[in-house]
């Protein structure tokens, strides 16, 4: 992915909201005639990161993350643009008690928002998404970065500017490989950023749990489930199917376990929750890197700034949650834009 003296590429690594986004906005917001060529390369088999949704038989399950609130002005014109498009509607104001303020899902899930995203980065503006990529280093060369892949079934590519929007240790590790220098205080403030593991178990029901509405129980003190959803009552499944997300404590003391043992302790609690209902499926899934413990307070970090700019982002940086996530995407854009504009 060479560049040329009128165009600037970009590789983003991480096609969740933050690359997502990033990739959108360089495009959408540049003011060169000729806009970057940008390339969003991801591991997974596809686009969305914890925009996360699994299909079990008839049913349809969000496991990552389940909803988002808008809190600024920005990221409200998105969401409008959004509602006006279908792609997301209000599913509550409230979960125990109603507090007059929207949440907002995705139809037919959370990955669904994703697809919608990259589908018009593909088509409207021409960015190339690559999937089931996994990039291996980030190498610093002469004049423009690389990225190498841990399979050869990819060339390296080649990009005046990067953004890394994966969690933070595993930008560290591209880092390393790459035999990418820091600077000491970039370093330590990238190597200190820790994040919470959580296990979400995903059950298929013969019947509804009968929650109240909206059918989800957000309980952030709770020793075993911190979040309950009826994905059916949700709006997203066609049959009842519940996400239920461990507390962080629960996850860390488990995450290691096999699916059995997981299971095991919290069947007691599933029980209580899902009342005469069978299960009819269940399964586990991990989250090793869900969110940071403390968040970083700005959207981004600059890692460096030769041979171009190195821009680390993601829901680690800035507010953290999926308004974050779009929040650090949007800044690293402009992060590069402005630097395009001046040279």
């Amino acid at each position: 992915m060479s560049s040329t003296s009128t165009e600037t590429s970009v590789a983003i690594i991480g096609a969740g909201l933050s690359g997502l986004t990033a990739a959108h906005h360089l495009l959408a917001a540049s003011s060169d005639s000729q806009p970057p060529k940008v390339l969003v390369v991801d591991k997974g088999r596809g686009v969305g990161g914890r925009l996360a949704t699994r299909r079990m038989g008839d049913a349809t399950l969000d496991h990552g993350a389940q909803f988002f609130t808008v809190r600024t002005e920005e990221f409200a014109g998105a969401v409008e643009g959004w509602l006006s498009a279908g792609v997301v509607t209000e599913w509550c104001r409230g979960f125990s008690e109603p507090d007059g303020y929207p949440r907002y899902r995705t139809e037919g899930g959370m990955n669904a928002l994703a697809k919608h995203l990259a589908a018009e980065l593909k088509g409207t503006f021409g960015a190339e998404i690559v999937t089931r990529q996994r990039a291996y280093a980030i190498i610093p060369g002469p004049e423009q970065w690389a990225v190498a892949y841990d399979a050869a079934t990819r060339e390296p590519d080649e990009a005046d500017a990067l953004i890394a929007t994966a969690p933070v240790p595993q930008v560290l590790e591209l880092f390393q490989a790459g035999a990418t220098v820091l600077d000491a205080e970039v370093a330590s403030t990238l190597e200190a950023m820790r994040y919470h593991k959580v296990i979400a178990i995903l059950a298929v029901l013969d019947r509804s749990p009968g929650l109240a509405d909206p059918g989800a129980l957000q309980r952030p003190d709770h020793p075993v489930f911190t979040f309950v959803a009826d994905n059916q009552a949700k709006g997203i499944s066609s049959a009842p199917a519940m996400t239920f997300h461990l507390s962080h404590g629960l996850s860390e003391t488990l995450y290691d376990e096999d699916d059995g043992a997981v299971l095991a302790k919290v069947e007691s609690e599933i029980r209580a929750v899902i009342g005469t209902a069978a299960v009819s499926e269940i399964q586990v899934k991990r989250w090793r890197y869900a969110g940071p413990v403390t968040p970083q307070p700005e959207p981004i970090l600059v890692a460096a700034t030769k041979p171009g700019p190195l821009i680390v982002a993601g829901d680690g940086f800035g507010t953290s949650k999926v308004e974050g996530a779009f929040t650090s995407g949007v800044a690293a854009a402009r992060q590069i834009l402005a630097g395009a504009n001046r040279s």
